[in-house]
């Protein structure tokens, strides 16, 4: 057996330790970081959808992976150390190549690694047993993109990018 979830977590919670012992040493002023790890968490729900949408429902391997849980979501999930170390290198190194800065994408990075840390999270909870809430309108959705239609619903912390970029499931009474 592959290990993956919840060993996956364990890479996301190093990377957040890694970009917040980094943070602790740039002096960044505590609101500009706190922001930017809002910022982080916000951009992952994006970054969420589209590996969701264009790289587990696109591209080899990570589509046969992800075939593999939507022919058995009940089955415990399995994100594969293979898919969750390189993501959490890219979200932990890209952030300050990209803003030329160490502190400032330190913070986003926590930000981005915290995102993914609660959606796998999120998304465990949501294939197990009855949820209410917030949790019981992810779960509808996530249920639509695994019984009725996998080419929409990508979204599973929020729906919001599904409903800007078109793959929003019909309301009620809506079809498809």
């Amino acid at each position: 057996m592959a290990l993956g979830y919840p060993a996956s977590l364990m890479v996301a919670g190093v990377g957040i330790a890694v970009g917040a012992g980094v943070l602790a040493e740039t002096g960044l002023p505590a609101w500009l970081a706190l922001a930017l790890m809002g910022g982080g968490f916000v951009l992952w729900t994006l970054l969420e959808y589209l590996l969701h949408r264009f790289v587990l429902h696109g591209l080899e391997p990570f589509r046969a992976w992800h075939e593999h849980h939507h022919r058995l979501p009940d089955e415990p999930i399995r994100i594969p150390l293979a898919f969750s170390v390189p993501l959490a290198l890219v979200l932990l190194v890209a952030p300050a190549l990209l803003l030329r800065n160490v502190a400032l994408g330190a913070s986003l990075s926590v930000g981005l690694l915290a995102g993914e840390l609660v959606q796998e999270l999120v998304h465990d909870r949501l294939h197990r047993g009855r949820s209410g809430g917030w949790l019981g309108v992810r779960r509808a959705h996530h249920g639509f993109h695994h019984a009725q239609d996998a080419r929409r619903a990508f979204g599973t912390l929020s729906g919001f990018w599904d409903r800007v970029l078109g793959t929003a499931p019909p309301r009620t009474g809506e079809t498809t």
